[in-house]
């Protein structure tokens, strides 16, 4: 029987339903072994700490998080199965402290795997799975459990680590960070303290994958591996060689959208029959963290805008940049929507740039779409959007709709190939998820290259014990050998090299993953990419138009196919 275990809470933290009771949905293997099983809780252990103490010696100094009692508990513990066998389903002896810990808190909500087996290799995830953001954070954690799943029916999880010991099933705890770092901080606290796990895949977002890697991960010996932060930022972070990702800096897609401005700036000057002397107007709107911060400055310092510098003196009525601030982080940054509309109409741009996640969508692109009409005198034009890859979401082609205007003015960039990596992946996640989440969401296709990392980085250190130092050695052994690629086919002529000390090279579903050992990054190419639509003229999720930006040989190369007319 395959060795899965999921597990979903969606009750708010100290929010209990009418009935007092608090349903826990479990998919796979019951966590004594066993056939799938359909389990129901039937309560919550706790409204109070003090709910805790009462239960017995077993949960003292246990702390009730959303109905649950987590945190220190039964001491001296050998096995996981000492643990469930005196808390319960979802506790596992941390051996590094001989306490039983549940792996479940208000935030980490996820359990995929078979945690009860002592050979378990566990490791976390922080992505935003509830919440605005979900659209991007549900795919990646979708992703993590495709390659746990592969990994099980290849090999039986990892290889033991001598003749007799058992086979090591893969076992994700995920997390929900809601967007926000001071959750992100509050669920890596449990999964590196309670859990005592080497490794994190996340954050999706640049400034709470730096919040958490320099409050949290560094500090503890952690590894942290991103399948969608870019902050140029994080290149230089001071790191100890803890910090990967599997997504490029975004000095590459700045580059991209260096290259595609021109053109998208000729588009519009033939539609509207504009002379070289008449003058093209572009705003760059951006969130205020280390992602849209970082991203709309890199591009400033490179983009031509009327055959000039953007920052040229001749653009100064022509060119615009604004940062709307940080709904992840408003007490530093608030938020300024209505602020950054009303500039952007003042301006009335021919290009508008929006370089954000869910709120760039929502509340600017959505915004000023609908006050367009209100410009006084009114233009003779409709804006052309172009979004980075926190904009290639589901509200934004749902938003478009059967609006076939609006869907031509609508594009963007994202990192990643287009290669039949990337089209088997998305074959495999279309046929295991049909619960609405999109595999094409950037940040899918490098959670689940993530997940396949950190398995092969496991194996390479034998029967040395998992740590975030060890896991980045074997990182370093992904890029100069035989080459392999990801994907269950590809489990078995990994395992083989990488057991008798040898190195692979692996490719991606998110590319060739070439990493620099200095910074624990690799280049990607940038697709242009575009909003198709199905047989009724409704538009659909964005997809490569069969244009890119080679990181090779850095330029633009490809043609529009036609998907994108």
């Amino acid at each position: 029987m395959r060795t899965e275990d999921r597990i979903e809470r969606t009750t708010p933290r100290g929010q209990r339903t009418a009935a007092g009771l608090l349903t826990l949905l479990v998919l796979g293997l019951s966590a004594s072994g066993g056939c799938s099983v359909l389990v129901d809780s039937d309560a919550d252990q706790c409204s109070v700490d003090a709910d805790c103490t009462a239960r017995g010696d077993a949960f003292a100094g246990s702390r009730c998080e959303a109905g649950l009692c987590v945190g220190a508990g039964v001491t001296g513990c050998t096995t996981n199965q000492e643990c469930i066998g005196a808390l319960g389903n979802y506790h596992v002896c941390n051996k590094a402290t001989a306490t039983c810990v549940s792996l479940l808190s208000a935030e980490c909500t996820t359990v995929e795997g078979d945690y009860a087996n002592d050979a378990a290799f566990i490791f976390g995830s922080i992505l935003p799975t509830q919440g605005a953001d979900a659209p991007t954070g549900r795919p990646i954690e979708n992703s993590i459990r495709l390659a746990i799943s592969d990994f099980e029916t290849a090999s039986n999880g990892l290889p033991p680590v001598g003749p007799g010991a058992p086979t090591r099933p893969i076992v994700l705890v995920g997390c929900n960070d809601a967007s926000d770092t001071d959750t992100a901080v509050v669920a890596a606290r449990h999964l590196v303290d309670d859990v005592g796990v080497p490794a994190i895949v996340g954050a999706a977002f640049s400034g709470i994958t730096i919040k958490v890697a320099t409050e949290v991960a560094i500090p503890a010996g952690v590894l942290m591996i991103s399948p969608s932060a870019t902050s140029v930022a994080i290149t230089s972070l001071v790191d100890g060689g803890l910090v990967w990702r599997t997504s490029p800096s975004d000095v590459f897609q700045a580059s991209a959208l260096a290259g595609y401005v021109p053109l998208v700036e000729q588009e519009v000057r033939t539609d509207l029959g504009l002379t070289a002397g008449e003058s093209i107007k572009l705003a760059i709107l951006h969130k205020g963290d280390a992602y849209g911060t970082g991203l709309g400055g890199a591009l400033e310092k490179v983009l031509q805008l009327n055959g000039k510098a953007a920052l040229d003196g001749t653009n100064q009525d022509s060119y615009l940049r604004f940062d709307y601030g940080n709904p992840d982080d408003p007490t530093v940054n608030p938020t300024k929507y209505s602020e950054a509309v009303a500039q952007a109409l003042e301006l009335a741009p021919h290009v508008i740039l929006v370089f954000g996640t869910n709120e760039g969508v929502v509340d600017i692109f959505e915004a000023i779409e609908q006050q367009w009409d209100a410009i006084q005198p009114p233009p003779a034009y409709r804006p052309r959007f172009l979004f980075s890859d926190g904009g290639l979401i589901n509200d934004l082609w749902d938003y478009v709709g059967s609006n076939d205007a609006l869907r031509k003015r609508v594009g963007g960039t994202v990192p990643g190939t287009d290669n039949i990596l990337f089209k088997s992946f998305r074959s495999q996640y279309t046929t295991k998820f049909t619960d609405g989440t999109s595999p094409d969401v950037f940040g899918a296709a490098g959670g689940y290259d993530a997940a396949y990392l950190l398995a092969y980085a496991a194996v390479t250190l034998g029967k040395t014990p998992i740590t975030g130092a060890g896991l980045a050695a074997g990182l370093g052994q992904m890029i100069d050998g035989a080459s392999v690629d990801v994907g269950s086919s590809g489990i078995n002529d990994a395992l083989a090299p990488l057991l008798a000390g040898s190195a692979i090279d692996f490719n991606g579903a998110s590319g060739p993953l070439n990493f620099d050992l200095a910074t624990g990054e690799a280049p990607s190419d940038i697709q242009i990419w575009c909003l198709p639509k199905d047989a009724a003229g409704k538009a659909q999720s964005g997809t490569p138009s069969g244009q890119f930006y080679n990181a090779a040989s850095g330029a633009l190369e490809g043609t529009v196919g036609t998907a994108c007319q």
